[in-house]
């Protein structure tokens, strides 16, 4: 079976449009804090019922003081806030558990206490100075954007590879510094394109094809570069002050080799899956950087087969976390193959108004959905100027589930670099749990839209609460 998902080329119109939203998205969130638990803070906040001048009475800064003293630590009172709360300092600056737990037992010692919570740290959102940042709509766009500035305060990806299988990729100035060695799988020569078998060598040589190449009918096309894009949503590289930002630009990824002239072939593809966590492939050199997120925006029509089954489930044993695109063609996601195998994370496409994009699959088999653009904007990432061989690096607007699964391949990488003992069901139920409302109609789009900041926040224990410690 020869697998293939064509991304959807967004036009010069539509790549405007992109920039005007993601303009406006720019403008409001520059300057806004981001909230973020994970920052030690040295400060408490305590609203008393019955006190409402510039100091609690003795008794009540007694008890802060007796509960501050089972954490072995002292309180002094610094001043009363606007809303009529008292700030006390701490001697020294505690975790964020430390800070709750104290809270807790001042609440608990006090009955005149109406909460206690820690005094925050908060922090500018963390925004790269990459020249295109402003129309990446997706990774910042309030109502559709998947809220990776504010992920990015807790995780940037360090440490975490991410294996893209796909056409391989270009060394691309702004992904070449992301790039691990990776691996060529391709072994027909009439699918490689690049006169020979599997090899070391993981760069695209281009997938153009005249008519009828791939089979009567078939028309010519220039090539895709296909696997750049993808890989440059999962981690081109951030703050170099050019082009674009990545999902997960701390990340690295490492370019696997399967899809070729006219799509690759099963078990090309299902040797790459083995060999991207770190299992053996006869012939093939051991992996030095085994992949904890494996990356499939690739596809087919049909059940799931026996051998990409078996694929998915070993890597999954090795701790890997496989991420498949649902498919383009708008139908239901249990005729798309990998998406319908078992333990994978399927992905929907949503549009610019965060609905169903017009072309994505959907179907109780996806789990959540994620931007892959439509009409109104595309998904800009790392491309190539040239169309039938390598030419000079470029960037372009694509859409379709091809590009929406490496933002949800980006944001499992920030969940591993924020917890790293996470199992494939933890991401998975951590992806869904953490999902938010659609804010257009999706329908049969899984759990919800992809939410990097609760994801992560929610992986590294770090989630939001409900509200300050509160006596009922």
């Amino acid at each position: 079976m020869i697998l293939r998902f064509p991304a959807i080329r967004a036009t010069a119109g539509l790549a405007c449009a992109l920039s005007l939203l993601a303009s406006a998205a720019q403008a409001q969130r520059v300057g806004s804090p981001a909230p973020s638990e994970g920052l030690d803070t040295g400060r408490l906040i305590v609203k008393y019922r019955s006190h409402t001048g510039e100091a609690p009475s003795a008794r009540s800064e007694m008890a802060a003081r007796v509960a501050a003293n089972r954490q072995g630590v002292t309180l002094s009172h610094v001043k009363r806030t606007a809303g009529g709360a008292h700030v006390f300092k701490i001697n020294r600056r505690m975790s964020r558990d430390e800070a709750h737990l104290m809270a807790a037992n001042i609440v608990a010692g006090d009955a005149d206490v109406e909460y206690a919570e820690p005094d925050r740290i908060l922090r500018a959102l963390r925004v790269p100075n990459d020249s295109l940042f402003a129309q990446q709509w997706s990774l910042a766009d309030s109502a559709a954007g998947i809220r990776a500035t504010t992920a990015w305060d807790t995780s940037l990806g360090s440490g975490v590879t991410v294996a893209v299988i796909d056409t391989g990729v270009r060394p691309h100035v702004d992904l070449l510094a992301n790039l691990l060695p990776g691996y060529d799988f391709i072994t027909d020569t009439f699918v490689s394109g690049d006169g020979n078998q599997r090899d070391a060598d993981a760069y695209d040589p281009g997938d153009a094809v005249s008519a009828n190449y791939c089979f009567r009918g078939d028309p010519a096309s220039g090539s895709s570069w296909h696997g750049t894009h993808v890989a440059g949503i999962v981690a081109a590289v951030g703050n170099n002050a050019g082009g674009v930002a990545g999902v997960a630009y701390g990340a690295k990824v490492l370019p696997l080799r399967a899809l070729g002239k006219c799509g690759g072939y099963t078990s090309d593809i299902a040797d790459a899956i083995v060999w991207a966590a770190g299992g053996s492939v006869a012939g093939v050199p051991a992996n030095p950087n085994p992949a904890r997120v494996i990356n499939l925006s690739l596809g087919g029509g049909g059940a799931c087969d026996n051998t990409t089954q078996a694929a998915i489930d070993r890597v999954r044993a090795l701790g890997a976390v496989v991420v498949v695109a649902a498919g383009n063609e708008a139908s239901n996601v249990s005729n798309s193959s990998p998406a319908n195998c078992r333990g994978v994370v399927a992905v929907a496409a949503t549009g610019p108004s965060g609905g169903r994009a017009s072309y994505s699959n959907f179907g109780t088999g996806v789990t959540l959905a994620a931007p892959g653009g439509d009409s109104g904007g595309g998904i800009l990432s790392t491309l190539n100027s040239g169309s039938t061989v390598p030419a000079a690096d470029s960037y372009a607007a694509y859409m379709g589930t091809s590009m929406a699964t490496p933002a949800v391949s980006g944001v499992v990488a920030l969940m591993l670099s924020a917890n790293p003992r996470l199992t494939p069901d933890n991401v998975s139920s951590i992806l869904q749990a953490t999902a938010r409302a659609f804010p257009a109609s999706c329908n049969q789009c899984g759990a919800g839209l992809v939410d990097a900041a609760a994801a992560v926040a929610s992986a590294a224990g770090t989630g939001i609460r409900s509200g300050p410690i509160a006596r009922s």
